[in-house]
């Protein structure tokens, strides 16, 4: 027999807003014939609608293309109401604003939520989770007709991946154990972020083949072949990690059609960051266009200058990548300068470029390879992507995300990091950012001979001898000269070494690590551990003056 259920324990359980605040957010406006829930527009529709839809679906694309499709939706819808959620509620809490996606669920109409338990981990990206659905819309249609072999809840799948994704801001797969359709009293969804599901995990493959949206847009589609290899579909994790700390300005400029001037070291996702403000535009686009910059004449210049490729029925965008801008000869900057400017009144092509200056804005020693008027033509958006020095608190996560990819061209199985060999991989500087980390973890795989995972030792022996916090063979005559002196002290040694670097770098923490190859965080604790009374003082308000550089 089954139990009648409170209302108020449906209504107003688990966090906020619950389901009675929601309700209570429902605008009606019969002069416009508009629903709104908190400001955003929603629509109602019988539910018989939603099973006619499945239906043509299948009989259209198949099962499996249907299923697809209806996953794809849902996980879009679900990374829409996650969005909607921190932008109506911005002073909620993390964790009420991530489980608010249960109570929207309910709220939906297409099923009743109940928690069984739902662990997470918001710094780590990592959730485990198990869910009851009752009274499924999509399961109900199968309820009194012949049982389905396979769950059939699809898009409520899509939908808990999206909405979970995007909070975790990594993958996050929800898959149905148990289904009404199948003849069950209940349907029972578990939740993990993709690596816990493993690294060969079908489930896992096709939400990132097919599933979220894919980095070709003209790739998309029941008709794409689904054969990307292991690497491919691990790439995406590295893409998210390599952007995340620039993603809201990327989110923010990637429709303003406007030249974007990206700058950054080699190896800090430069090129990515460009890729993504292209496929993210939102409009139809064109393959991204490159150019290196020492290539660029006045031809090239009268080109971006016309008109772009805009209809009134098929508006398509195009982008050209000028990569290293620095190095656009003297003479044609002035004129490249004019034509970026009449190409943005004309409708012509999006110009982004790539600076290889560790910075932006208007100072020499941040772009010092541009002239005045290109700097001004390129600079009214601009993104700096910081080094691998400055990342310490991610940059284990960006080589666990990398290995995937590396493993699957090498043929080998993907080890995991430990625990030390992540913290050796956070406090080395990598000045060769993503670049040096590759070399040195392919190298690593190269030599591996046990299934265990990667140790600190492994890694530590394959980092360059020059890229070590040591000393670097030019250095070896004054070392030599140092270790000569009568009263040579290896800590008064040391500190002199700390101490030029921040008279070198006017006092900038930042910047006086990055010259000895070391994080911020490394550099002011050491140097704070071997100050000597008389010096307490003077680092102290160095560091008082520097706290926000």
């Amino acid at each position: 027999m089954r139990v009648p259920i409170e209302l108020s324990k449906v209504l107003d359980r688990g966090g906020n807003p619950t389901v009675r605040e929601l309700l209570s957010n429902i605008v009606f406006n019969p002069s416009n014939g508009k629903i709104s829930l908190n400001g955003a527009r929603i629509v109602m529709q019988r539910a018989t609608a939603s099973s006619e839809l499945r239906r043509e679906l299948v009989s259209l694309l198949g099962s499996q293309e249907a299923r697809i499709f209806l996953m794809r939706v849902g996980f879009l819808s679900g990374q829409a109401d996650a969005r909607f959620v921190r932008a109506s509620w911005p002073n909620l809490e993390a964790r009420d604003a991530f489980t608010a996606g249960t109570r929207l669920h309910t709220f939906s109409g297409v099923v009743r939520v109940e928690t069984v338990y739902n662990t997470y981990d918001f710094r780590k990206k990592k959730l485990t989770a198990e869910f009851l659905w009752h009274d499924s819309l999509e399961a109900a249609e199968c309820q009194g007709n012949r049982p389905s072999t396979d769950p059939v809840c699809w898009t409520q799948l899509g939908y808990a991946s999206g909405y979970a994704s995007e909070f975790f801001d990594t993958l996050i797969v929800y898959k149905e154990v148990e289904c009404a359709g199948q003849g069950h009293s209940h349907c029972r969804v578990v939740g993990k972020h993709a690596e816990g599901w493993g690294a060969d995990d079908a489930d896992v493959a096709l939400f990132r083949d097919r599933i979220i949206a894919p980095a070709n847009p003209a790739s998309a589609g029941p008709l794409r072949k689904s054969g990307a290899g292991s690497a491919g579909r691990a790439l995406s994790d590295l893409d998210r990690l390599m952007l995340s700390p620039i993603r809201a300005d990327l989110d923010r400029m990637a429709p303003m059609a406007l030249p974007v001037l990206i700058s950054g070291a080699p190896g800090t996702g430069r090129s990515r960051a460009a890729q993504f403000l292209h496929q993210a535009s939102g409009s139809p686009v064109a393959e991204m266009r490159r150019i290196f910059g020492a290539e660029i004449d006045l031809q090239f210049c009268v080109e971006i200058a016309r008109p772009g490729k805009v209809g009134k029925r098929n508006r398509v965008r195009d982008t050209i990548l000028i990569e290293g801008v620095d190095n656009v000869p003297a003479a044609i900057q002035p004129q490249l300068a004019r034509s970026i400017e009449e190409g943005i009144f004309n409708a012509g092509p999006r110009i982004i470029a790539i600076s290889d200056g560790d910075g932006v804005g208007t100072t020499a020693s941040t772009t010092a390879g541009l002239a005045p008027e290109l700097r001004s033509a390129l600079g009214a958006l601009t993104i700096r992507l910081p080094r691998f020095s400055d990342r310490a608190e991610d940059v284990a996560d960006i080589a666990s995300a990398l290995l995937p990819i590396l493993a699957a061209r090498m043929n080998l199985e993907v080890p995991g990091l430990d625990d030390r060999a992540r913290r050796t991989i956070a406090d080395h500087a990598w000045p060769g950012n993503l670049h040096e980390m590759r070399s040195v973890l392919s190298a690593a795989l190269a030599d591996r001979s046990n299934e265990n995972p990667m140790s600190a030792r492994e890694i530590e022996t394959r980092i360059p001898p020059s890229a070590k916090a040591g000393v670097a063979a030019p250095m070896a005559d004054l070392v030599d000269m140092a270790m000569g002196a009568p009263m040579f002290s290896l800590p008064d040694f040391e500190r002199s070494i700390y101490l030029a670097a921040l008279e070198r770098a006017d006092g900038n923490l930042s910047a006086a690590a990055r010259m000895l190859g070391v994080t911020r965080a490394q550099f002011a604790y050491r140097i704070n551990a071997q100050g000597e009374p008389g010096q307490e003082k003077r680092v102290r308000s160095v560091q008082v003056a520097t706290q926000d550089d």
